[in-house]
């Protein structure tokens, strides 16, 4: 009675337990919906290596789009709704570029090179040589960047050959000196020229009994330069049918004012009328004057700038500045003749006297313009001239005596 009284209760267990175990089998087998979500998000958190791929090779932004817009221009926004759900949107970075040096402060300027220059005088400071002066003075140096050193000669005979030595860039000369010392195998060159008509004259006094060229038989003559004699003296006398053998030479340099006051000398050559005459003047003795142009010698510059041939190309371009502020320094002093005058004993105080301010009047007159332009045909002539007349002893080419350093 009481094994089969338990029977139906095995069966219910057993039943239960089947049950059971299909109901476990069956929760098993379906995914809750979160597992589901939660695998989804992991699936687009890691994209495929061909979704990679894709992104690569899809176009970047152009240089005028927004970090993070698309090559098409579409706005940050769209590009944010076309992304997967869950995962930012791809960017491009601007990069910068950085120099590999950092530069500083940039250098400060240099000032141009200074240009130097050496200038002996032909003679103490004087109204003719205002275009230097005034240059220096006034600026036209400065501004050009050229330094130049002024000096005079304790022997007026000296400056060239200082230049032919090569201790001194420039002389100041006059063109029949230069043609006698190129002959002699100096190798000086012309570069410039101050004055441009002829400055020497033969100069007496006007209460002496020379009222003639002939006149001057047996008669001393004062001299300062060696070209005053030959071929200047020379020139003059032969054209009245005279010789150097007639009359008596004697060497004064500086003193030339002094030796005729004191008549220790019955008539000065080569003396610069410009500035002689003037200085007699103010000494009280008046005078008179011959002019070689008008007793055979021909026309020929009566101031020149001169350089040493062999060293001109270094020298060239030096050269051509100070020819640039010597013209416009002399363009100023003809356009404002009271300034430049006023300026020049500023800058030469020994020059303040009404002699020397009566020889500045003749000065202007004859200055050049272009100190650089040159007559190069009058220069063949006197060469020529000279050589007819046996002063020198061969013709010197054109290149050789005279030159323009800023052409070509």
């Amino acid at each position: 009675m009481t094994t089969c009284s338990m029977l139906p209760f095995r069966r219910t267990a057993r039943l239960t337990r089947l049950m059971l175990a299909m109901l476990l089998a069956a929760t098993l087998a379906i995914a809750p919906a979160w597992a589901q979500s939660a695998d989804d998000k992991t699936q687009t958190q890691a994209p495929s290596a061909s979704d990679e791929a894709s992104t690569e090779a899809s176009p970047q932004p152009s240089p005028q789009s927004l970090p993070g817009e698309a090559a098409s221009g579409d706005s940050p926004s769209a590009s944010k709704q076309d992304a997967p759900s869950g995962s930012e949107p791809k960017t491009t970075e601007t990069v910068i570029e950085v120099p590999s040096v950092v530069q500083g402060s940039p250098e400060p300027i240099e000032p141009p090179p200074t240009r130097e220059l050496r200038l002996v005088l032909d003679w103490y400071p004087s109204p003719q040589h205002a275009a230097l002066l005034i240059a220096k003075a006034h600026g036209e140096l400065k501004r050009r960047g050229v330094s130049l050193t002024i000096t005079t000669p304790a022997d007026p005979s000296v400056p060239a050959k200082l230049v032919a030595a090569g201790r001194a860039d420039l002389a100041v000369g006059r063109e029949p000196q230069l043609h006698m010392l190129i002959d002699k195998g100096l190798p000086l060159v012309r570069v410039a020229t101050l004055i441009d008509t002829p400055l020497s004259s033969l100069i007496v006094r006007e209460d002496s009994d020379i009222t003639d060229i002939t006149d001057l038989a047996g008669k001393t003559l004062g001299y300062a330069f060696q070209d005053s004699i030959n071929p200047v003296l020379a020139t003059m006398l032969n054209h009245h049918g005279m010789t150097l053998n007639d009359v008596t030479l004697e060497k004064i340099d500086f003193a030339m004012v002094r030796a005729l006051a004191e008549k220790s000398v019955d008539a000065l050559i080569g003396a610069p009328r410009n500035v002689i005459p003037a200085l007699l003047g103010q000494e009280g003795v008046p005078t008179r004057r011959f002019l070689p142009e008008e007793h055979g010698l021909p026309l020929h510059d009566g101031l020149v700038l001169i350089a040493n041939r062999d060293h001109l190309n270094a020298k060239r371009d030096d050269i051509d500045h100070l020819l640039g502020a010597l013209e416009e320094a002399t363009n100023w002093m003809i356009n404002h003749p009271d300034e430049a005058w006023a300026l020049l004993v500023n800058q030469e105080p020994s020059l303040e006297s009404d002699a020397n301010q009566q020889a500045w009047e003749a000065s202007l007159r004859r200055m050049s313009p272009s100190p650089a332009m040159l007559n190069d045909s009058r220069y063949a002539s006197f060469e020529h001239f000279l050589k007819k007349k046996a002063f020198i002893d061969e013709i010197t080419s054109l290149k050789r005596l005279a030159v323009d350093p800023g052409s070509s």
